[in-house]
């Protein structure tokens, strides 16, 4: 028997789904979007026109939705028990984040351990020595970056330790670093663990040499090859431009940039010692800037490749016979000649104090934090608290709790969407996955780590795999193309398709498994498509927004009511009644459509 034709509701009602998609994510032209081949003239004149015509979850959801690696029911659960009402929850949340230590991550740290990693804990020297010193082995030299990735993955979805992870993120942006070159992933353990992790809460200053003195970075920007008759100008140059003082601060090529005229031009203000330095950097600055970090390298790095002044091989070194002992003028200020490895910490000190880093270090926050377009009022006022904390050992915390407690943070939404890495696992945190990803060297087997970074890959956002110095962009319009978005939209149904152990391999159970999760939830008579995907729309989404949820229901009801209970224990060709039609099929399938929904996809 022919299957039934689908009602006019759910055509509709699935029409107007895939409408606030191309809505929420930027497609200008809904006409074009919403043809279809052999329809012509069917459209929707009353589709939302704009995210912000789309309905808006409950304030507890938004707040974690943007805070976390993804909304869990979990998750609200505990923040609905820090207080007496949403806002004093969320500053009890607030303050537990912003102290990681205090909270217990045991069950994460257990994944971690099941995984079997060798590489994460080795010092700088013994990656060198064991991993980048290894040329004719791709696999074991880049041993430490793939597990690395997986790691990190590991903690996104099971860390207790949310906001925390979402910072080790957006600094890992910052200070961006493409983990797979041959000669920097080796190092990138100590990269992430030595640079990065200690300092997420802390002190913008060391973190700043940190990154500069890890020899990832140094790779990646050619630092560690900079002397005096070669300064190298790429570390410098992203320096001013990337990790500090942001190109919305860059003045051009002037000449003669420090006299009255072009000091009043480019802007100038009086630093704490009472020196005036400029607020916007010319080229000349970033020539100076790499003449001052000659000599800053990574011992062996350089022939003859032997240990520099006894540091063991791989770790920062300062090489005096390499640096350029002349006097240095950056940002109108003098640097002394002769004054060695100073030349670089007073270098350090003047760009985490200016001004114009804070600022651009407040949009950056901002934008990630609160959506696209942050008031500049908030971003003064982070970047003032930045400013003023520039030299406290909790600095970024004191910035976060501005960022977090504000009230374009407590009542934006709507204006960026997820990056198509944070939709993944989002998607793994929501629907309960038990995924402990570990890299595989057995060419025989398909596992879910190779495909599930091949998707991520695919759509343009695997982990520390972006190959310029800028990060991840971090707008909407760089995530919402036909091709990122289409791959993101493959992506995520399959997550509820893979297996454990073999990617495609039934015989392992599934990484979701949202049979067990929805039998476990319901008796046997309660089972009907409306109270299955209410339940699976509350898991996901923290509420039940139209047209999504009826969609769903639509899906896994299909020729039966919303209300007829449903055998969800089978999974076997029934054509004569589609509501007992593969039911664990249907039912993956109508939770995948939640996973697409503008409300999922957006923040």
């Amino acid at each position: 028997m022919a299957a039934a034709p689908a009602s006019a509701a759910f055509i509709e009602s699935r029409r107007r789904l895939f409408s606030a998609l191309f809505s929420s994510v930027g497609v200008a032209d809904h006409e074009l979007a919403l043809r279809r081949p052999g329809r012509d003239g069917l459209r929707d004149k009353d589709l939302p026109q704009s995210p912000a015509a789309l309905s808006f979850p409950p304030a507890p959801m938004r707040w974690l939705t943007r805070a976390t690696m993804g909304y869990t029911t979990q998750a609200y659960l505990d923040f609905a028990a820090l207080g007496a009402n949403d806002d004093a929850r969320w500053t009890a949340w607030v303050t537990q984040q912003l102290n990681p230590a205090s909270i217990n991550d045991s069950g994460c740290n257990t994944r971690l351990a099941s995984a079997g990693f060798t590489t994460l804990n080795k010092t700088a020297n013994q990656l060198w020595t064991q991993h980048h010193a290894v040329t004719n082995d791709y696999y074991v030299r880049m041993l430490p970056i793939s597990e690395c990735e997986c790691a990190t993955l590991i903690r996104q979805i099971y860390s207790q330790r949310q906001l925390y992870e979402v910072m080790v993120d957006f600094w890992h942006d910052h200070f961006s670093v493409f983990g797979w070159d041959y000669d920097g992933g080796p190092m990138f353990p100590a990269f992430d663990r030595d640079a990065i992790r200690p300092h997420v809460f802390g002190n913008f200053r060391s973190m700043l040499q940190a990154v500069g003195e890890s020899a990832s970075m140094m790779y990646m920007l050619d630092l560690y090859s900079s002397e005096a008759a070669h300064p190298n100008e790429n570390y410098a140059r992203e320096l001013f431009e990337l990790h500090t003082m942001g190109a919305e601060h860059y003045g051009g090529i002037v000449q003669n940039p420090d006299s009255f005229a072009n000091m009043t031009l480019l802007g100038h203000y009086t630093a704490p010692d009472g020196e005036e330095e400029r607020l916007k950097y010319v080229d000349d600055d970033v020539y100076e800037t790499a003449r001052a970090l000659t000599g800053w390298t990574i011992s062996g790095a350089n022939w003859p490749y032997d240990p520099i002044n006894g540091v063991p091989l791989g770790q920062f070194v300062y090489d005096s016979s390499r640096h350029d002992q002349g006097i240095k003028r950056i940002l109108a200020r003098y640097f002394q000649a002769s004054q060695g490895q100073t030349d670089g910490i007073v270098l350090f000190d003047m760009l985490a104090r200016h001004p114009s880093t804070a600022k651009h270090m407040a949009g950056k926050l901002c934008r990630r934090f609160v959506g696209a377009n942050p008031s500049n009022a908030l971003i003064d006022n982070v970047a003032s608290v930045f400013q003023q904390s520039w030299q406290a050992s909790d600095q970024i915390k004191q910035v976060m709790q501005v960022i977090l407690q504000s009230a374009e943070f407590k009542t934006g939404w709507g204006t960026a969407m997820k990056r198509p890495a944070l939709s993944a696992v989002s998607a793994l945190r929501a629907t309960g996955a038990d995924f402990t990803l570990k890299p595989d060297n057995n060419g025989s087997i398909y596992t879910p780590t190779e495909e599930f970074r091949g998707r991520l890959q695919a759509a343009g956002h695997r982990l520390f795999y972006w190959p310029a110095p800028n990060g991840y962009p971090d707008d909407q319009v760089a995530w919402s193309s036909t091709g990122t978005l289409g791959m993101t939209l493959r992506m995520l149904p399959r997550l509820l398709e893979m297996h454990q152990t073999e990617s495609y391999n039934d015989g392992y159970p599934f990484l979701v498994d949202v049979q067990g999760q929805t039998l476990a939830a319901f008796p046997a008579n309660q089972r009907t498509a409306a109270t299955v995907m209410g339940y699976w729309c509350d898991r996901i989404l923290g509420y039940r927004p139209e047209p999504t949820y009826t969609v769903a229901v639509d899906m896994l009801r299909q020729n039966a009511s919303a209300g007829d209970v449903l055998n969800l224990a089978t999974n076997s060709w029934n054509a004569n009644n589609l509501s007992m039609h593969y039911t664990q099929a249907r039912l993956r399938t109508a939770i995948s459509l939640i996973l697409c929904s503008p409300e999922f996809l957006r923040r």
